[in-house]
């Protein structure tokens, strides 16, 4: 009797061991299955900027000619100076004016500004092509318009200015000054037309012929 207690006490320790170990494997395992997996790293991708150190590593040379390219590119600007050189081959006066670009003419070449000169101005001509300044010629065959003729309209002596055109415009007749009282010589000099160069000139010219 006491030896079949004996096993019996020995089989019940060995299956409450046998049965421990398997509790805690088993648990063990399920807390391992269980356990969160770890949290994935929010991570943000920037861009990669072209900082001083980057700049700096560029070649000087490739700077230089990238400057020297936009230098190059002669274009009319907004603030480039527009000159209109007119020379009259009557007197050998010339006129300068200046002037700012017209709307069209901004961001024109010298290839595309002398294409619309030629187009719109044939007798024009382009002496000079930069981004600061444009020179552009005009010759005109005749007098400035800094000029008075003293010639004669019907018989009478008179005044002329001369138009843009290099027509003579009457600026005043003189009724009561006809040539037929002069010599031959000045009437034919009236005739002609004598050209002053200022009023200064024509004053004095005139006190010849009208007294």
């Amino acid at each position: 009797m006491k030896r079949i207690s004996m096993v019996s006490i020995i089989l019940l320790l060995f299956g409450i061991t046998a049965v421990s170990m398997f509790s805690g494997y088993y648990i063990g395992l399920k807390k391992a299955n269980e356990k969160p997996n770890p949290p994935i790293e929010n991570t943000k991708i920037t861009p990669t900027k072209l900082g001083d150190t980057e700049k700096d590593k560029l070649s000087t040379d490739d700077h230089d000619d990238y400057e020297a390219s936009l230098l190059n590119e002669e274009q009319i600007g907004p603030n480039t100076i527009i000159e209109y050189i007119t020379y009259y081959t009557e007197c050998n006066h010339e006129t300068v004016v200046t002037s700012e670009p017209e709307k069209h003419m901004v961001n024109m070449t010298k290839e595309s500004f002398e294409e619309f000169i030629k187009n719109n101005h044939p007798k024009w001509k382009v002496e000079e092509f930069s981004h600061d300044k444009v020179v552009v010629l005009i010759v005109k065959n005749h007098l400035c318009q800094n000029h008075y003729v003293i010639g004669e309209k019907d018989g009478k002596i008179a005044v002329f200015k001369i138009d843009v055109n290099g027509e003579k415009v009457i600026d005043r007749v003189y009724n009561d000054a006809p040539i037929s009282l002069l010599k031959e010589i000045d009437q034919e000099k009236l005739i002609k037309g004598i050209i002053t160069d200022s009023k200064e000139e024509l004053s004095e010219v005139l006190e010849n012929y009208i007294s």
